[in-house]
């Protein structure tokens, strides 16, 4: 999908709204610059919100005392976020699950937010949803769901299936894909009367004359709204964000919106922020050379250096369509990676035993990784053959205690096995990853979330069933996997 003429501008697919004030005057520390954390600057971060206390945005905690807090288009409001009140699940409007840009500073360490803004994804009618729960359609988005997924308990059981299709309206938060599927992080029911429709991503059919464009499998008629903000001429592949006036303005027969208003989701973006990281899904790769590639997370530019740190991936896995995040320096119009990871929230490693099914939708099952059940779709990229006895990386998403939709398949070659996910029950040595038992007993090499060394003993205390999430190698002997390694990770 052509994405040149997206303007820098959001960060992922969540904004760098209110950016300029956390700036100062661009002008970066030479210690933050580099990286070290005895630096200060200015700080940003724009992913999901993982925690309280005061505020972790994709794992990193910010101090929250006294920000200014935004939640959809509400009015800016003066709150210190922290721990939600006992019987609440929510502190300062802010939920766990739900995507924000956070704007501040650091000092060594210390990270400090001056503001936090929250925008959801698509707010509006439930079409349908899929009979295992996959997926659901929002006002023409289709929104995947799957283990990581937090559903508010407004929704009865916290179960999808029982949303009322063309009756019920939800706000889902998530990371928008190139092709506009949204990856949802965080769904609740809204009331009818509460409902203001809106959705963000990439326009598409654009007609001036009529007056309409798409935005993922819905028509938007702007003839009456305010449009002061777009540019002239043709609007294809812009991101924007649409609203309708109320919850009649979505007519679900045609899969239309009248919007009140469309603006642009790409202005405001120009100055450095010293430490800066985005969360989402790449829509534009280049081609490697060495260790260096430009990429766009969103519509966030990134360029690796030859100092970059690839973690739980490779430079040429960086493909359109890979969910990622990457921290570095913001110099206004590109972010330089220090680091980049790869988000998956499942990676397994290993040979093909068996696979069933026709294109494009095949089961595949792996030796010594035969309780977890991989499953393709017509999302899912295949570099290679599926064919018993090929070696292959799967990357993808839990949507079950075992079962994997991947995401993308890569054929390699060796004998490793790789198996990522979260460790869903421990008992002494033994943890369970996606259906697998893995003995930790015969294992000698433990990591902490920093990659320092660790016991066994230090690595099993550390672990929470249902939360922690770990990453164990090992080798296909012909009969049974042997591990030698596993990893915390964040």
């Amino acid at each position: 999908m052509k994405r040149a003429s997206v303007i820098v501008g959001l960060l992922g697919a969540v904004g760098l709204a209110g950016l300029l004030s956390a700036c100062g005057d661009g002008s970066p520390s030479a210690s933050a610059s580099a990286g070290g954390a005895s630096g200060s600057g200015s700080a940003s971060a724009s992913g999901t919100v993982t925690g309280f206390g005061s505020l972790f945005v994709t794992g990193k905690r910010f101090e929250t005392n006294n920000v200014l807090v935004k939640v959809d288009d509400s009015g800016e409001t003066s709150c210190t976020i922290g721990p939600p009140a006992q019987g609440s699940d929510d502190s300062c409007g802010i939920k766990k699950g739900m995507v924000v840009t956070v704007n501040g500073s650091f000092s060594g360490a210390q990270h400090t937010a001056t503001s936090v803004r929250q925008k959801d994804a698509v707010e509006g009618l439930v079409q349908s949803v899929a009979v295992d729960r996959s997926s659901f359609v929002v006002m023409g988005q289709t929104v995947l769901v799957d283990s990581t997924t937090i559903i508010d308990d407004n929704i009865a059981n916290r179960d999808l299936a029982t949303l009322q299709v063309g009756i019920d309206h939800v706000e889902v938060n998530g990371h928008i894909q190139p092709n506009g599927i949204i990856q949802a992080t965080f769904i609740e029911k809204k009331a009818p009367a509460v409902v203001t429709p809106e959705v963000r991503g990439y326009v598409s059919s654009h007609a001036a004359a009529s007056s309409t464009f798409r935005v993922g499998n819905l028509i938007v008629s702007y003839s009456g709204a305010i449009t002061n903000d777009m540019p002239p001429g043709n609007w294809d592949d812009l991101f924007v964000e649409v609203k309708g006036a109320n919850a009649a303005a979505f007519d679900l027969t045609t899969v239309t919106l009248t919007a009140s208003k469309v603006e642009p989701e790409n202005r405001g973006v120009g100055n450095d922020v010293d430490e800066f990281e985005v969360e989402g899904f790449v829509t534009q790769a280049g081609t490697p050379s060495g260790n260096i590639v430009d990429f766009t997370i969103g519509t966030t530019p990134v360029r690796t250096t030859a100092n970059t740190e690839f973690r739980d991936g490779l430079i040429d896995e960086i493909v359109v369509g890979a969910k990622m995040s990457a921290e570095g320096r913001f110099d206004g119009t590109t972010l330089i990676a220090k680091h980049v990871k790869f988000k998956e929230s499942a990676r397994l490693e290993g040979t093909i035993e068996s696979v069933t099914g026709a294109a494009p939708e095949f089961t595949v099952k792996i030796n010594g990784l035969a309780a977890v059940t991989v499953k393709t779709d017509s999302q899912t990229r295949i570099d290679g053959t599926l064919e018993a006895g090929r070696q292959v990386r799967v990357r993808g998403r839990v949507i079950s205690g075992n079962t994997v939709i991947a995401t993308r398949i890569q054929e390699r070659s060796g004998n490793d096995v790789e198996l990522r996910g979260t460790v869903q029950s421990i008992n002494g040595n033994v943890i369970v990853i996606l259906g697998v038992s893995v003995d930790t007993g015969t294992i000698n090499h433990f990591e902490s979330i920093s990659g320092a060394s660790m016991s066994r003993a230090a690595f099993l205390a550390a672990l929470k069933e249902n939360e922690s999430l770990v990453k164990v190698k090992g080798a296909w002997n012909g009969s049974a996997v042997i591990w030698d390694e596993a990893e915390l990770e964040d």
